[in-house]
């Protein structure tokens, strides 16, 4: 029972967020998905030190996704001509196809126009849920030193205030990935809490040179260090951060009950989902996993989990100097693509309020949101 009651209760719980936030989850839709960056773990890499993958490379689950009522008639043959599809070529794959560098190299392929374009003519939308793996540790840091509360006694947006958090150390990766090695993070010892967190303390650096609200954290920092607990720190895996993304499949089937989904096989996860959803009281048949070759809008869906991956870490290791010398050498192709992406953003939120889902600092939609922006003003 006690399976039933949590996962039952997470549906509940998903429910009132979907109020609280204006997101309509009672529309009939089917959702399709495929994913990019998918490291299936995020760890620290005892052997070597460090975290086992490109932590700038955000986890994206990502697809197209159509009203219920919504017939599209389209097949692999129907994309052959135009994206110039040789006959061997039997399914659309974002890495084979479409993937040929970085974000700004990707953007200057015409077959990715000619996606893109087509999804923005169809009567689907795109949508996703993107994970930035350094803030969604971090935060377990940031949760366990300071209370919603106290942020907002001070003034402060809770929100924003881990956007804060994450920029305070995400330059400084490198010497935190040996602290986490040296403290078999994020399973800390109490015995352990003071030197963890004036360790942490130290990678910061002079609080004179900070900003209030960096003070601030720092503040509560130094505070964490004289404490008995840090409650998310502890009783955890050693150097296991992430077990598996299998939560961030579940939250759209949980969320959005009355539309279907259909996901890209995925072994691990989809056995681990499949568990989850029947510890329910009602198992529910609105998702299932297919093999991407057999539906095409699971292809399709491949494409924009792979650009959205791929911008999103453009994003990540890009400073907003470099965005604007950047900009100013795109072609006429790159920048149609980066508006195109753009436009099915906006698209998609104008829809439905909860088809982008970022598990991000605001710091980086805020940058994203800034890139797209100083593309709009470079076409002008």
């Amino acid at each position: 029972m006690d399976g039933e009651k949590n996962i039952d209760s997470t549906v509940d719980t998903k429910q009132e967020l979907c109020d609280m936030w204006g997101i309509d989850n009672k529309k009939k839709y089917v959702f399709y998905y495929d994913e990019s960056n998918n490291c299936r773990k995020f760890w620290v890499d005892d052997s070597k030190r460090q975290f086992n993958t490109d932590y700038t490379a955000d986890f994206v689950l990502a697809g197209v996704v159509k009203k219920v009522e919504d017939t599209v008639d389209v097949s692999l043959e129907s994309f052959r001509k135009p994206l110039n599809l040789q006959e061997n070529v039997k399914e659309i794959k974002f890495k084979k196809l479409y993937s040929k560098g970085d974000f700004l190299q990707c953007v200057k392929e015409e077959r990715l126009f000619k996606t893109l374009s087509w999804i923005d003519k169809s009567s689907f939308y795109i949508h996703y849920i993107h994970v930035n793996n350094l803030f969604y540790t971090l935060v377990d840091i940031f949760d366990s030193i300071v209370a919603i509360d106290e942020i907002i006694e001070f003034g402060y947006d809770y929100y924003r205030m881990k956007s804060v958090f994450y920029c305070m150390f995400k330059d400084k990766a490198e010497a935190l990935q040996n602290l986490m090695f040296k403290y078999k993070y994020p399973n800390l010892q109490k015995e352990n809490i003071e030197i963890f967190c004036n360790e942490l303390l130290l990678l910061l650096g002079s609080r004179r040179e900070m900003k209030a609200e960096e003070k601030f954290l720092a503040g509560m920092l130094a505070r964490a260090s004289k404490s008995n607990e840090l409650v998310f720190l502890h009783c955890n895996n050693d150097y296991i951060m992430q077990e598996n993304y299998a939560e961030f499949y579940l939250d759209p089937i949980l969320k959005y009950q009355k539309s279907k989904h259909i996901f890209d096989e995925e072994t691990t996860v989809q056995n681990i989902v499949k568990e989850q959803i029947a510890q329910g009281e009602n198992a529910r048949d609105n998702f299932e996993f297919v093999k991407s070759e057999s539906d095409i809008f699971v292809q399709l869906s491949d494409v924009v989990a792979g650009i959205l991956g791929k911008i999103f870490k453009y994003i990540n290791h890009t400073s907003l100097n470099q965005q604007l010398k950047d900009a100013e050498s795109l072609s006429k192709l790159q920048k149609d693509n980066i508006l195109l992406i753009y436009k099915l953003r906006m698209d998609a939120e104008i829809e439905n309020r909860g088809f982008l889902h970022s598990v991000a600092p605001l710091y980086v939609i805020e940058n994203l949101n800034r890139f797209f922006e100083i593309v709009k003003k470079v076409e002008k």
